[in-house]
């Protein structure tokens, strides 16, 4: 795990250096903005070298990924000219492979150009609606899609996707969204079951509203067999290969109790008065409910697998909100105890884990195991 140590610790060493000592000594906003932009620019890079420049061992699927990528070369291009494979075979994924391996493209320097995406894509975002830059690069990697995305590419291609439409959702452009989306299950099919989220938006969040929502949420813990076995007839054929819980995938229940913890925490800590001033209730509120589907939907896994993957597209609401509620803290103490804790329980809960094969890690120029 030295990478990612490495990693956490060049993006907290650049957030005091950036943010912290400008905010200090009281530079004004727009230099603050600026040393903003400096601290995503360099931490996206980190994020990207690390996980661009991986072994490919590194990472369950990595290898079953690049053998995908070595067949797609392989397709004649009136193949994607057929509409009905489009809908069977999530053709999108299979021909970006085919573009590339027609230019050229090693299979590191495609590994390459997928972190450039992805970091891209977390970069953004972490700018477009993270108050703590450093919360979200940190949230991301810790309690996040980081893990995925070195084994699961096609996924977090579509979960990627997915988000850059979070802004079409405050924009009241639903035609927009529903095209991204549909560009996104051109990667995974599951992307679909984000469309619903556009609704999400209605939704206006108080205290009292907010924990009846989370109350709800925690029903599920008890009607999760009836959902799972609706959700089974909804289910693509081809995707129950995944089945219900086994050996060789299980759920940890412990991942339900902190899926279930974090928008409890969020709220119980939501300064309102403050979101309201500043104009960020709709995110805060819109963040709140992708938390809570988000552990709906592990609560769910804990009877399918595959419904669990599903709660990747939700992940990023827990990384916004946490960041945002623990930034609008206004007691210091209070906020340094919660951010505190914001950092030291993933970071344990990550480095405990290690999953998805993504440890050992080993550069692309090492020799893997050695």
């Amino acid at each position: 795990m030295t990478a990612y140590v490495f990693m956490i610790v060049f993006w907290l060493a650049m957030y005091y250096w950036l943010i912290y000592v400008p905010q200090e000594i009281k530079e004004d906003f727009s230099g603050i903005e600026k040393h903003k932009k400096a601290y995503i620019l360099f931490a996206g890079i980190a994020l990207f070298v690390v996980m661009g420049l991986r072994h490919k061992y590194v990472g369950f699927d990595t290898m079953r990924y690049l053998e995908r990528y070595r067949v797609s070369g392989r397709y004649e291009w009136s193949y994607f000219l057929d509409f009905g494979k489009w809908l069977k075979y999530e053709l999108g994924f299979t021909l970006i492979g085919k573009i590339l391996q027609t230019i050229g493209v090693g299979e590191q320097v495609y590994l390459i150009l997928y972190a450039l995406f992805i970091s891209l894509c977390i970069s953004l975002l972490v700018y477009r609606w993270c108050k703590n830059p450093f919360l979200g690069f940190y949230l991301h990697t810790t309690i996040g899609l980081f893990t995925m995305s070195m084994s699961g590419m096609r996924q977090s291609i579509a979960c990627c996707i997915c988000w850059l439409g979070i802004d079409y959702i405050f924009e009241k452009k639903p035609v927009s969204f529903f095209l991204l989306v549909l560009l996104a299950s051109t990667f995974h099919q599951s992307a679909i079951f984000f469309l619903a989220f556009y609704f999400a938006r209605y939704i206006k969040t108080n205290k009292i509203s907010g924990w009846l929502l989370w109350l709800v949420c925690l029903s599920f813990v008890f009607l999760k067999t009836v959902f799972v076995t609706v959700f089974t007839y909804l289910l693509p054929e081809k995707y129950n290969i995944y089945g219900l819980v086994n050996d060789k995938y299980p759920v940890n229940p412990i991942l339900v109790g902190v899926a279930l913890l974090i928008p409890a925490f969020c709220l119980f800590f939501w300064e309102r008065e403050k979101t309201i001033a500043n104009e960020e209730e709709p995110l805060c509120s819109l963040c709140f409910c992708g938390s809570l589907l988000y552990a709906i939907i592990t609560t769910l896994s804990l009877s399918s697998n595959m419904i669990g993957r599903m709660s990747q597209y939700f992940y990023i609401f827990n990384v916004i909100l946490l960041g945002n509620i623990v930034s609008d803290i206004s007691d210091y103490k209070t906020r340094y105890v919660v951010l505190l804790a914001t950092i030291l329980f993933p970071g344990y809960m990550f480095f405990k884990a290690q999953s998805l094969g993504i440890s050992p890690y080993y550069f692309f120029w090492q020799t893997y195991g050695g």
